[in-house]
């Protein structure tokens, strides 16, 4: 597998599935599932499609099952697609209370696990030593969890969470194809970049369709299944999934901090807090974007030790931002 070549399958599945997207936005609004404006989180101005997450899911399952060798782990890494699928549809047409929202995302988790994929090891970073884990059920299924809700509750913006995931899914690719060299990742991580590609055009601001339920957590459950069958592991998630997560992370805490549950939704992630501050939607994304890629490839060279640093780096500047963009959010609202 060439790097020719890899460009050539995700040019592919990327048209593949700009078309797809079209096709399940005329359905959705034929059939009444939509998003509808009521205020508080909820930006937009006027209906938009929901459904994002089949035509890539069926885009990366179709892609998947015709180029990449079959395994128990790639199977069970397309029923949790499907599992997730199946929720994200179900939650899009009847607004789901969080508890059983959170039954699919978990059971895609489990189905990782019991087909064999798990984070067996991880890398002290330190000394670059390899601690192998005496138990490896819980910590897959805890990481799949909190990566597929990090890209859920990003999921405010038009075009963000897609982008991240072009994004994560190159660096992935990157190390695959480089020091690690694992060319079926590589080419799993141009199906589902390339995926998400497709659908962007349809998902940046202002946006025609959105992820909704299935899209946004089969953004962060893709990405963290292949921070686990990558070599990097751990550190390969991370870096590809840095800004969610700790933007997550920051918001959870601040929550606890106030009082409030961490579970309810605000308008306290970075995203909001720099709308708010008076960035468009577009130059929000761009700045998240910026971040994120450029905390990615100031990674690709480092090992552990490295990785740590630039996540502790990114950990600051997040809060630094956060901080700062509040402050002017609040300026704002004092002057009106």
């Amino acid at each position: 597998m060439t790097f020719v070549e890899l460009i050539t399958v995700g040019t592919c599945v990327a048209i593949a599935s700009f078309f797809c997207a079209f096709l399940v936005r005329v359905l959705a609004v034929k059939i009444g599932i939509v998003d509808l404006p009521r205020g508080g989180r909820k930006i937009h101005d006027r209906p938009i499609a929901l459904l994002g997450g089949l035509g890539i899911a069926v885009c990366i399952s179709g892609a998947t099952l015709l180029l990449i060798p079959w395994s128990l782990g790639l199977f069970g890494f397309i029923l949790g697609l499907v599992v997730l699928l199946v929720g994200g549809v179900l939650d899009d047409t009847y607004d789901l209370h969080p508890g059983i929202q959170l039954l699919f995302p978990l059971v895609a988790s489990v189905i990782v696990v019991a087909t064999g994929t798990h984070i067996v090891r991880i890398t002290n970073w330190e000394n670059g030593s390899a601690y192998y884990l005496p138990w490896t059920a819980f910590p897959t299924i805890a990481w799949m969890l909190i990566v597929t809700y990090a890209t859920k509750l990003m999921d405010g913006i038009d075009g963000l969470v897609s982008g991240q995931v072009v994004i994560g899914s190159f660096l992935i690719a990157c190390l695959a194809m480089g020091r690690f060299f694992q060319p079926e990742v590589a080419l799993l991580s141009v199906i589902v970049g390339g995926a998400f590609l497709g659908f962007l055009p349809h998902n940046f601001s202002p946006a025609k369709q959105f992820l909704g339920e299935s899209g946004s957590t089969i953004a962060g459950f893709s990405l963290g299944f292949l921070s686990i069958v990558g070599s990097a592991k751990l550190a390969t998630g991370l870096m590809a999934l840095g800004l969610p997560l700790v933007d997550a992370g920051l918001v959870i805490v601040g929550r606890i901090l106030r009082g409030a549950s961490p579970f309810k939704g605000d308008k306290t992630h970075l995203h909001f807090k720099l709308l708010d501050a008076g960035l468009t939607q577009r130059q929000v994304v761009f700045v998240m974007w910026g971040l994120s890629f450029a905390c990615g490839l100031l990674a690709l060279s480092l090992q552990t030790r490295g990785k740590v640093v630039v996540l502790g780096m990114l950990v600051v500047v997040t809060a630094a931002l956060s901080f700062v963009a509040g402050k002017f959010a609040q300026k704002k609202y004092d002057q009106k």
